[in-house]
Parts: structure tokens; C-alpha cells; sequence
């Protein structure tokens, strides 16, 4: 985080930070054995606890080359380096303000976990 952030705002960052990551866990952690998508919640719930500098990010240069045309989520946060080609629909536990920008501008999807796990076809991006 930018070291111009007193540290008031830095403690309010941190909190909606927590706020979205316990959301996370608890959907992810209510979803039931032998469901559909039992799997798939299972693998999100082990990545997104983990402490915040051991989670992933990822730039949209990546998710250009692996997540066109395509349900995504990304268990950390979402970087703005690169360009996209193409559309797709996405959550996050994270947007950097760049990155949120240019997918809008592509016209990418940006939904909430809850609606994403339960689509067809899901892909992990880490």
C-alpha cells in the first residue's frame, strides 16, 4: 500500500480488506459435501485464508492469455499491467483501481463469488 496513507485510512483499507475475505470464507465454507460445487469452494476456502502477503495477485496480462470468453476467480487481488482482447466475467477478493478500470472498459463482467460458484464452468486463476 502507498506509504501516503495516514494511518487511519490504512486501518479502514484493512478492514473492508478483512470484511470482504470473511465474506469469502463464509460462503465458501457453507457450501455443502456432495454438492456440485463442493470441490471447487473447497480449493478457493484453503486459498483464501491464507495470510494477505502469502496470496496471490494477478496482472490482466495473464488473465487475458488464460480467461477469455470464460467464468473466472482469482482468490486474491487483480493487478491493472497489461492490456485485455477480450471479455469475460470475473471475481476477486481484490481489484487494484487500475485493474477495475480497464475491465470495465472492456466490458468484463465483475460479480460476487456467490453468483460465480454457481455457474457451470469455472476457472481458478492464481
Amino acid at each position: 500500500m502507498s506509504s501516503n496513507l495516514t494511518p487511519r485510512i490504512l486501518k479502514v483499507v484493512i478492514m473492508i480488506e478483512k470484511k470482504n475475505i470473511d465474506e469469502w470464507l463464509k460462503l465458501l465454507g457453507d457450501v455443502k459435501e456432495g454438492s456440485k460445487n463442493y470441490g471447487l469452494s473447497q480449493r478457493l476456502y484453503k486459498i483464501a485464508k491464507l495470510p494477505r502477503r502469502k496470496r496471490v495477485s494477478v496482472n490482466l496480462r495473464k488473465l487475458n492469455e488464460h480467461a477469455l470468453d470464460s467464468n473466472v476467480i482469482v482468490p486474491g487481488k487483480v493487478l491493472g499491467s497489461g492490456e485485455l482482447t477480450g471479455k469475460f466475467s470475473i471475481a476477486a477478493l481484490e481489484y487494484s483501481d487500475e485493474a477495475e478500470k480497464k475491465l470495465k472498459e472492456a466490458g468484463c463482467q465483475i460479480i460476487k463469488l456467490g453468483e460465480m460458484i454457481k455457474k457451470d464452468s469455472v476457472k481458478i486463476i492464481v
